[in-house]
């Protein structure tokens, strides 16, 4: 299409779950949307992905729900008849009333997910709680699936979840180790995956540490280097060994900026327990060669300053918050902590604080009772007799997937049967809105204006391209109406549209040319090479963390009074006879989660199949393309099975996100992993351990009934 056919080019952004956050320009013509590319405003090495670029044909999809739906057969039978938007809203304000009249707030449990959440008003966070809120309460849900035992740890370990980086201080790197880190296809940054490929470039070793052969260590690494999943604590306790052992420790750093180094020393070394966290004993846990160990060991601590960026998947496992609590161990080592070109070791999905912009205000939730989100299942299904606050008997679901994408899917479908009403808002009929009884069709971020909230230091305004789709409305207009028959319409719209409450927010933001920001789409934040702790690092006694100590608590003896330890250990989870393999549940490059699984160019991208060594099926017979049983304790599917030599053995390799889809006799063909994974969550966090599942591979015919 020449330029002449285009009638405008705008400025838009992703509004999802993704550690991005893109800046992207959709051009239309004659009112729809036939391409968007990167802005060509965007500073260099900014750039969107796949996801961001193709849009468009989520708004245009064919399976694009057109009409609020209302259940006629069993719940989840996926039988529905189309209403208008009045009968529709009468029935869940009705139906909402009576929930509430009868068992009281405490017995809604909203979900808010991924469908939108980088926004200033269209959030579906945001406009869920501020509408249940006013309706009188809820049972709220704590931490997160992505990061619970990360964010658990750092506030432990520093005080405080700001200890990211900007991507560009990886400039001043001498070295990077990428541990459980994906970034070509999990984004952390819309930037940090090219600078990272500029260091590359430049000669500067990118070290991968991963079970699998990810495009991350195709397309950036120097050196790829196998581990066993939830391993990752015997790898890093052998690495301090040799840095002790061979007088590498920054002494002088770790005095000065930690406490309780010399009991984690104590542990590696064997005094503390009489095992010597050496790397022949680590070698043997985490499938590392010995001298792989040593020579990594070596060469960190030799690269000053260096860069530790962990992945939130090293702490998706049973005992994750240790990971985390090794990762910082490792920079406070080596003294790469608060320095350019370093890193802390904890959290970099955006953690440093970001542009400051008002979004929309949600009311006072700190005397709500709340659960771990990890655990919302099983407070349906028990309540108050499993310790839980209260009866759920409502589960409003905005823009999730939860039925989908919460652990062990058996479950969650019990706890959807249990409950008196189930209502969702999404664009497509997902597992989740099959098992409700009222669905919503709502709008995407390319039909509404927004500001966005990106990982890197920057606001992006994201236009609406188009009109609304017909009868697909906003989250915040639905709840607008919604609150207008509960009786609390004027509390909740507080007179505003959503329009008019984004014109509110910018006026207050203190942006000096919103005109500017709207025209280019971009503002850039003053600082871009920050340093999460560098002020720490500076004066430790003028900023000391807030800490108990004021210091990094390597030994914290607030984690001893949970389930955990004061000092760092490695716990560590074994597979057993049974179930010998372990297997992962990584994201893919082509979904947000469960988003895009419907959509027929990310299925062609990437086949849904069992990921698995070449030795560990010979072993059982299999052969590539073979048809596999995959059985856990929660669980089993069928499933493809695709061999390498591309993943470790002992390991096996499910791409998490697909919906899920049985037969006749209720085996999975769908390919959702979390048919297979369980609601026993990483303690002390509650966090998920979705990395931690022991599984058997058997060809079908090789699987005795049970």
């Amino acid at each position: 299409m020449n330029k002449a056919e285009i009638d405008k080019m705008v400025p838009v952004s992703c509004d999802r779950d993704c550690g991005g956050g893109c800046p992207l320009s959709a051009y239309v013509s004659k009112g729809r949307i036939v391409r968007i590319t990167d802005n060509p405003r965007a500073p260099e090495l900014m750039r969107g992905c796949i996801k961001g670029y193709r849009m468009a044909e989520t708004v245009y999809a064919k399976d694009r729900l057109k009409s609020p739906l209302i259940r006629t057969g069993e719940r989840g039978g996926g039988h529905f008849r189309e209403v208008g938007w009045p009968a529709a809203l009468d029935r869940i304000a009705e139906r909402l009333g009576t929930v509430r009249n009868r068992h009281g707030c405490l017995s809604l449990l909203p979900f808010s997910g991924s469908g939108s959440c980088r926004a200033a008003v269209h959030n579906t966070n945001l406009v869920g709680r501020r509408f249940f809120a006013l309706f009188g309460g809820f049972v709220d849900r704590v931490d997160s699936y992505s990061s619970a035992a990360a964010a658990f740890t750092d506030m432990h370990l520093f005080g405080t979840r700001m200890t990211g980086i900007d991507p560009l201080t990886l400039e001043n790197s001498r070295m990077i180790l990428l541990w459980g880190a994906n970034l070509s296809e999990t984004r952390f940054s819309s930037r940090i995956e090219a600078v990272i490929g500029q260091a590359k470039q430049g000669g500067v070793p990118v070290v991968a540490v991963d079970p699998r052969r990810t495009e991350t260590v195709r397309k950036l690494s120097t050196w790829w280097i196998p581990i066993l999943p939830g391993t990752d604590t015997a790898m890093i306790a052998a690495m301090l060994y040799v840095i002790v052992k061979e007088g590498c420790l920054e002494c002088e750093f770790v005095d000065r900026y930690t406490v309780g180094f010399e009991d984690l020393i104590a542990y590696v070394t064997g005094n503390h327990d009489g095992q010597a966290k050496s790397p022949a004993w680590a070698s043997k846990i985490c499938g590392v060669p010995e001298e792989t160990i040593v020579k990594l060991a070596r060469k960190y601590a030799a690269a000053k300053p260096a860069a530790l960026l962990p992945g939130l998947s090293i702490q998706r496992t049973l005992g994750g918050e240790e990971a985390y609590r090794f990762t910082v161990a490792l920079q406070a080592a080596t003294g790469n902590i608060g320095k350019a070109g370093g890193s802390s070791g904890g959290e970099i999905w955006g953690k440093l604080p970001g542009i400051p912009f008002p979004s929309l205000p949600v009311p006072d939730r700190s005397m709500l009772p709340n659960i771990p989100v990890y655990s919302w299942a099983d407070a349906v299904l028990e309540g108050r007799a499993g310790g839980y606050p209260s009866e759920i008997h409502a589960i409003y679901s905005i823009g999730g997937n939860y039925l989908n994408q919460g652990s062990d899917i058996k479950k969650n479908i019990r706890a959807f049967k249990k409950v008196d009403l189930v209502v969702t808002h999404d664009l497509f009929l997902t597992p989740t809105a099959q098992f409700s009884d009222i669905v919503l069709p709502v709008t995407t971020s390319l039909e509404r204006d927004d500001v966005i909230f990106p990982a890197d230091h920057y606001l992006f305004y994201s236009h609406q391209a188009i009109e609304p789709l017909p009868f697909c409305r906003n989250d915040y207009d639905i709840f607008c109406d919604l609150s207008d028959r509960l009786g609390f319409g004027a509390d909740y719209s507080d007179g505003r549209t959503a329009g008019q409450w984004l014109e509110h927010l910018m006026a207050q933001s203190g942006i000096q040319d919103i005109e500017r920001f709207k025209e280019t789409g971009i503002l850039e934040g003053c600082e871009q090479r920050r340093i999460g702790l560098s002020r720490f690092i500076e004066s430790p006694e003028q900023y000391r963390l807030s800490t108990p100590t004021g210091k990094i608590e390597i030994r914290c003896e607030a984690l001893a009074e949970t389930e955990a330890s004061a000092i760092p250990q490695c716990r560590i989870a074994e597979p057993g006879p049974d179930y010998p393999l372990r297997m992962i549940t990584p994201h893919s490059k082509f979904r947000v989660n469960s988003q895009n699984f419907n959509l027929g160019w990310a299925a062609k991208s990437a086949k849904q199949v069992l990921i698995m060594n070449v030795l560990d099926g010979r072993r059982r017979g299999i052969q590539d393309g073979d048809i596999v049983r995959v059985q856990s304790a929660q669980g089993e599917m069928e499933i493809e099975a695709s061999l390498t030599e591309g993943i470790i053995s002992g390991c096996v390799s499910l791409i998490q996100g697909a919906w899920t889809a049985r037969d006749a006799q209720g085996v999975e063909k769908g390919g959702s992993a979390n048919i297979l994974t369980s609601t026993i969550p990483t303690v002390p966090s509650q966090g998920s351990r979705t990395h931690s599942i022991f599984v058997e591979v058997r060809l079908p015919s090789c699987v005795s009934s049970r």
